[in-house]
């Protein structure tokens, strides 16, 4: 079976097809970039998860940003799940397929298979970019 993706080319189509409402364009662009915010917070976690450990922190410190950045990840995680959800009711109601094929839930694996799918496309967008 295949994973579920992130269709940049329904979104492209999304876009079109409310292209005469600033509003709905703006609200899409909220949606990338709290993609983006995820990414960043995945980013920020894994990189201090690397650079310091309790050889080099104190304990306490230590696990309290841990803790921090792991909730900060999860908040923005979880905004990734409404925004997605938000993109598709919109692609049903301009009478086009989903924007993510796949399940939208907090329950695994659905969580990180939308997580996947929009790192997938963050990824496509910097590769492909002008």
């Amino acid at each position: 079976m295949n994973e579920p993706v992130f269709r940049a080319d329904v979104l492209e189509k999304l876009a079109a097809a409310y292209g005469d409402d600033p509003e709905v364009l703006e609200m899409m662009g909220d949606c990338i970039r709290d993609f983006s915010a995820y990414h960043a917070a995945i980013v920020e976690m894994e990189t201090w998860l690397k650079l310091y450990n309790y050889d080099n922190t104190d304990r306490a410190v230590y696990q309290d940003k841990k803790v921090s950045l792991d909730k900060a990840r999860t908040v923005c995680h979880n905004a990734v799940l409404g925004r997605v959800n938000v993109l598709n009711r919109m692609a049903a109601q301009a009478g086009l397929e989903p924007v993510y094929d796949g399940t939208v839930s907090e329950e695994r694996p659905y969580r990180r298979q939308v997580a996947n799918a929009v790192l997938a496309y963050l990824e496509d967008v910097i590769r492909n970019r002008l």
